[in-house]
């Protein structure tokens, strides 16, 4: 990685570890909590997911988000993010979309946070995945056409 670019990912990675507390309310968030309990914590912020918002969209195997937030910032930047609720109406994953950012810099910065992805494949589309061992959590990054998606899940939810 050229010096500009570990520059560029500290600074970030430095403005995440000041901001996270703060402003990402959803990262507290536990899996398993209900569709009620995320309400709470986000002093309903969440709303129900509709057509069209792109962080609503459906994740690969088909699971479809029901809450987004539409504005949050994340390492300094705007994201949105929606929760996926299972069959017993428990959180069983969160998405988080960063539109229109560049996906190799929020790659940099989850690679600076969690070291070298686990699965690295180039795709298209191009996938990279990170074990958060401290919260339990798989963490898939793809780009989409709206921007960088991450998917973050229980490291033990059934395939």
């Amino acid at each position: 990685m050229p010096a500009i670019s570990r520059l560029i990912a500290a600074t970030v990675l430095v403005m995440f570890v000041g901001i996270a507390p703060a402003s990402a309310w959803w990262s507290y968030a536990e899996w398993g909590l209900s569709e009620s309990q995320i309400l709470s914590a986000s002093s309903s912020r969440a709303v129900p997911c509709r057509e069209g918002v792109p962080v609503c969209a459906r994740t690969s195997d088909g699971g479809q988000p029901a809450l987004f937030v539409e504005s949050v910032q994340m390492v300094g930047m705007p994201a949105s993010v929606s929760f996926v609720f299972d069959a017993g109406g428990r959180l069983s994953r969160t998405i988080v979309l960063f539109p229109n950012a560049d996906f190799a810099l929020i790659c940099n910065l989850l690679q600076g946070i969690h070291g070298q992805p686990n699965d690295d494949r180039p795709g298209p589309p191009a996938i990279k995945v990170w074990q958060d061992k401290n919260r339990g959590s798989t963490i898939t990054a793809t780009p989409t056409e709206a921007g960088p998606r991450m998917l973050y899940q229980p490291v033990n939810r059934p395939g």
